[in-house]
């Protein structure tokens, strides 16, 4: 039997329901709560809001977005967000609150209305704040080294050497230029099963027999004798084979044409005699129903022409926008998704471009080049690329703008040999142009922008740009955390020594 003392108390839960000022300033919520840029953040969020004269009012901008990075950072659901949320503390003041809460602090299906709400370009304003702010605070902090170096009577702190890719200068158009840009594109995978054709078909079926059930329950009809199952019977006879041989797929693809055929008829004609009977159907049911009529039609013409393509073929009723990128990379030579075209600039990625059709990347460059011009007001020294994005005409639009890059001549290759220095050059811009690439995997790897889960065109396009934002966000604070422990040790070395501190030395540490 356990020893039980009435003096050891269980800690009331009403003593949590306290301010949540006085929390850890070094937990990671707190810290990132104190130092990303609401106001700005804020400012992005409530432009795309209208009820300043008509509607209820929104939620804060802070408790929405810190949700929405909590649940990218930790790859949680939308219930489980709303969960976590309501069970931590500092998962509530860096949402902007003031008390603990055991309440949630909204319903979970207001993240399908915010994803719909914000768009990729509000995301990337987003992020030129934060890269904003980590400047002004890098400037502030370089300010104050030198200021305390002049009263001790030191040497300032020697800056960094500047990247030759990255030197500013002023073109002959009189053009400025800053920065280097690096720019590649990729694949968001969609969460769906691998397109096969009868496993398409067979989920028409069922759906058909779905919504022919729920009219006739909903009305109280006589319920028509369907072919579903005798398609889930075909169906089932031939993925238990082992070995699917090309005339069984055949004959199976062709007895679920017919079935699926017979069952749409007896839809639309039940669907003709009423207009309210169409009406009962929700909107995703209604798509659903559409993408249903169209993959039909692609099926039927491809198993009649005996080819397996067809222009923008449907590859899953509930997500019909989805299409096949052809990627020919050594998993799979598809991929299931949106193409997205991002380009980093000092380590911040950026979508500036999403298409759930398959497109050559290299048009995106003159695209980038624009967007890049209108964040920051110069265009860039230096840009960082595949080889696909520079052929001739791409090579034009960089002379024409005078912005370098380290490429492979085209023709042949000259009869003198390159310099030392341009071979070395060109070695360190191959090495650094794959920080895009290491984007693009620590994306997929740690915020799961491989396994897009949201279902609509808008949502999913939100949720991928939402995977990068927080990787951005988590750069951010990684950034700003190093500059805040330089000062502290900084200032602790000032103290224990008395105000004799060498600042070259103290900073070469960290």
């Amino acid at each position: 039997m356990k020893f039980y003392d009435p003096k050891y108390k269980q800690l009331d839960l009403g003593l949590l329901r306290s301010s949540l000022d006085d929390l850890d300033k070094t937990n990671r919520w707190v810290a990132l709560g104190d130092l990303l840029p609401w106001t700005e953040l804020e400012k992005e969020y409530n432009s795309r809001l209208d009820n300043r004269k008509k509607g209820a009012g929104n939620k804060p901008a802070r408790m929405i977005l810190g949700a929405m990075i909590i649940k990218h950072k930790l790859n949680l659901s939308d219930v489980e967000t709303i969960e976590t949320i309501r069970e931590n503390p500092y998962m509530q003041y860096f949402c902007g609150l003031h008390e603990f809460t055991d309440k949630p602090i909204f319903d979970p299906s207001l993240f399908v209305t915010i994803r719909k709400r914000i768009s990729g370009k509000d995301l990337n304003k987003m992020t030129v704040s934060l890269l904003n702010k980590q400047k002004r605070l890098l400037e502030e902090k370089r300010k104050r080294e030198e200021e305390e170096a002049k009263k001790d009577d030191e040497e300032p702190p020697t800056p960094e050497s500047e990247d030759p890719n990255a030197a500013s200068f002023t073109d002959s158009q009189g053009r400025e230029h800053k920065g280097v840009l690096k720019i590649d594109a990729t694949c968001a995978d969609a969460e769906m099963r691998y397109p096969v054709d009868v496993d398409i078909i067979h989920d028409g079926c069922r759906k058909v027999t779905d919504y022919i059930i729920k009219v006739c329950e909903m009305f109280e009809l006589h319920k028509p004798r369907t072919n579903y199952k005798h398609a889930r019977q075909v169906y089932l006879l031939l993925i238990k084979k082992a070995k699917k041989k090309g005339k069984i797929v055949r004959d199976t693809i062709a007895l679920m044409l017919n079935y699926l055929r017979k069952d749409i008829r007896i839809l639309m004609n039940l669907l003709a005699k009423n207009k309210m009977y169409y009406e009962s159907l929700f909107l995703y049911e209604k798509r659903t129903l559409t993408a249903i009529f169209r993959m039909y039609h692609q099926q039927e013409e491809m198993f009649r022409t005996k080819t397996h393509t067809c222009a923008d073929r449907i590859l899953s009723i509930f997500q019909p926008h989805v299409r096949a990128i052809v990627r020919g990379k050594a998993k799979a030579r598809s991929e299931f998704g949106a193409k997205i075209g991002a380009s980093i600039v000092e380590g911040y990625t950026f979508i500036d471009h999403h298409s759930w059709d398959a497109y050559n990347e290299s048009q995106d460059l003159l695209l980038q080049i624009q967007l890049f011009k209108e964040r920051f007001g110069y265009l860039p020294v230096t840009i960082l690329a595949d080889k696909i994005y520079l052929n001739r005409s791409n090579r034009d639009i960089l002379e024409d703008l005078e912005i370098q890059s380290y490429c492979k001549p085209l023709g042949r290759p000259p009869k003198a040999p390159p310099s030392e220095d341009l071979k070395s050059r060109m070695a360190k811009a191959i090495g650094e142009r794959n920080e895009i690439e290491c984007s693009f995997g620590t994306g997929k790897r740690i915020y799961r922008a491989n396994d897009i889960r949201a279902k609509l065109p808008d949502t999913a396009r939100c949720w991928t740009g939402m995977c990068y934002f927080v990787k951005n966000v988590m750069k951010f604070l990684r950034e700003l955390c190093l500059v805040l422990t330089e000062l502290w040790h900084i200032l602790m070395l000032k103290v224990n020594c008395g105000g004799n501190v060498c600042y070259p030395m103290v900073l070469a540490k960290y």
